[in-house]
């Protein structure tokens, strides 16, 4: 029976320069996931990630997880084993920053709380992810409603056609029996909103994605049936889940 694992990548480089890199808590997480599903027999037969280096990231330690408990296996080694999609990534960060300074030019508020969030983000913490999570609201939905896109950035219509486009191929009928995804939390809202038929918006899962969750779908009788959705049963403690 095919089984499909979706997964969320761990937390990323939210304090520094740089974002798309795995924090050292992230990397424990990536670890942690691997180590947990080699433990409870659910070794992946292929690894499918996005382009993006926190994807690539997830993906290296959540296998040195895996090997921690199993050692090395002859499939790991084989050229088709990992599978990098750029379909899979996750809106760049000039989208963000490009509607964040259009926003800003023409509501107060909104530059107001961006203000805030930038005085705040190096320190992280509660705070900052609920600034952070509010100002990404009021950007996707600015950037779905299509109105205005900035020069050279994707369009919420490319985006959305680039990740169902891959949700055709990988949520196909598979010769490898388990499938690990790892990706980024609004392409994973948007297959939970499709795939659960969903009613509310496309982004209604995007905040509430942990990092390194798994959400995992089960191939039955013709199609992809969810067993469980965001579950983070290898964090056990609290300090350990993150979603910023």
């Amino acid at each position: 029976m095919s089984v499909l694992y979706l997964v969320r990548h761990g937390q990323a480089n939210s304090r520094g320069e740089v974002y798309d890199l795995l924090s050292p808590l992230g990397k424990e997480q990536s670890f942690q996931l691997g180590s947990y599903s080699a433990r409870n027999n659910e070794v992946p037969d292929r690894i499918i990630t996005g382009t993006m280096r926190r994807h690539i990231e997830t993906g290296q330690f959540f296998m040195e997880g895996v090997k921690s408990v199993l050692g090395e296996q002859e499939k790991f080694a084989k050229s088709s084993f990992i599978v990098q999609d750029s379909r899979l990534n996750e809106f760049s960060p000039e989208l963000w920053s490009s509607y964040a300074k259009l926003i800003s030019s023409r509501s107060h508020s909104f530059s107001k709380t961006l203000s805030q969030f930038q005085r705040v983000r190096e320190a992280g913490g509660i705070r900052s992810a609920a600034l952070f999570f509010k100002l990404t609201e009021e950007i996707l939905s600015f950037w779905k409603e299509g109105k205005e896109v900035p020069s050279g950035v994707e369009s919420f219509v490319e985006f959305q056609d680039r990740v169902m486009n891959a949700r055709v191929e990988w949520f196909s009928p598979s010769v490898t029996e388990r499938n690990f995804i790892f990706t980024s939390g609004t392409p994973i809202s948007l297959l939970l909103h499709k795939i659960l038929g969903q009613n509310s918006s496309q982004f209604t899962w995007m905040p509430w994605i942990w990092n390194t969750s798994l959400s995992i779908f089960r191939w039955i009788r013709g199609e992809y049936l969810p067993v469980s959705i965001n579950g983070v049963p290898h964090l056990l403690a609290k300090e350990q889940r993150t979603l910023f």
